[in-house]
């Protein structure tokens, strides 16, 4: 992988303050919790927040939690020390119990079956199925016996309903002709980024299960998405580098932030106040010790 893109850290952040990730991840934490209630939880005692970056997933979490649930520790658990401390500032007033763990999910600390449920908001895909598979049997060591694992995921290969395909294609022609009238070179190779590969529906509910959970539940949200959601989309290094590969980062993620607004305005339909939008899916996947 690109050592810049290994660079990044809490760049997503001015997207999970978009009202289209909130949404979709409170329609998909809400599922998550109906499903404990439905397996006979009555409370948490601890919450492992993997990837946590500013803290937005946790802070959804407590905010979809029943009140006498809202005692349980958090863990926030990230690579990034500087995306550590935005979440502390965002959690500290609503968690009681909150710990800092600056690590990569492999290399956690965490003692085993120390935590009831764990979660993992959009970030499962940039990890390669090797590592995926580590992390999951790690957090699987994590939970305690008939913890949860939930994750989500808007980057798998049934994301793009087909009819908003020609969006995509727009978007990636007029980048291309960006960069031609830049004078930006392209340089060719045969490295793609994890986040480009679009692994299906099958791969994340058969990757539980060979890590050693059971799989609980796989379900798929719609999400409408304006221009300025998909504008921080494309400005991801990862995304954008994975749609235009072999251009040099920075370059790619202009091409593809600027294209966003003649795509949409081609191919979007539009709401009730006259806004273009292009509809994504998100895979939610619930599993159990």
């Amino acid at each position: 992988m690109n050592e810049e893109i290994n660079k990044e850290d809490y760049n997503f952040e001015p997207f999970a303050d978009t009202e289209e990730y909130r949404q979709v991840n409170s329609e998909c934490i809400n599922s998550w919790v109906r499903i404990m209630k439905q397996k006979g939880i009555s409370g948490l005692e601890g919450v492992l927040d993997v990837a946590t970056g500013a803290g937005t997933m946790v802070q959804l979490v407590f905010d979809s939690l029943p009140e006498t649930w809202k005692k349980a520790a958090v863990l926030c658990l990230d690579q990034s020390s500087e995306a550590l401390k935005l979440a502390q500032s965002k959690l500290e007033k609503t968690v009681e119990k909150l710990k800092l763990i600056h690590s990569s999910i492999e290399d956690m600390t965490i003692p085993d079956q120390s935590v009831d449920i764990a979660v993992w908001g959009n970030g499962i895909h940039y990890l390669s199925a090797d590592d995926q598979l580590q992390s999951v049997k790690r957090i699987k060591r994590a939970l305690k016996p008939g913890g949860f694992l939930f994750f989500n995921t808007a980057f798998y290969e049934e994301a793009r309903p087909v009819e908003t395909l020609p969006f995509y294609r727009t978007q990636i022609k007029t980048a291309v002709q960006y960069m031609r009238d830049h004078g930006i070179k392209r340089v060719k190779t045969d490295t793609r980024t994890e986040a480009a590969k679009f692994l299906p529906r099958s791969y994340y509910e058969n990757l539980v299960q060979e890590a050693g959970f059971k799989l609980v539940d796989a379900k798929e949200f719609a999400v409408d998405m304006h221009k300025e959601a998909w504008e921080y989309i494309s400005a991801f290094q990862q995304y954008a580098a994975g749609a235009l590969r072999g251009y040099p980062i920075d370059d790619a993620v202009n091409a593809m932030r600027d294209s966003v607004g003649p795509a949409i305005e081609l191919h979007g339909n539009i709401d009730q106040d006259g806004n273009p939008y292009i509809t994504r899916k998100w895979l939610a996947i619930s599993a159990q010790v």
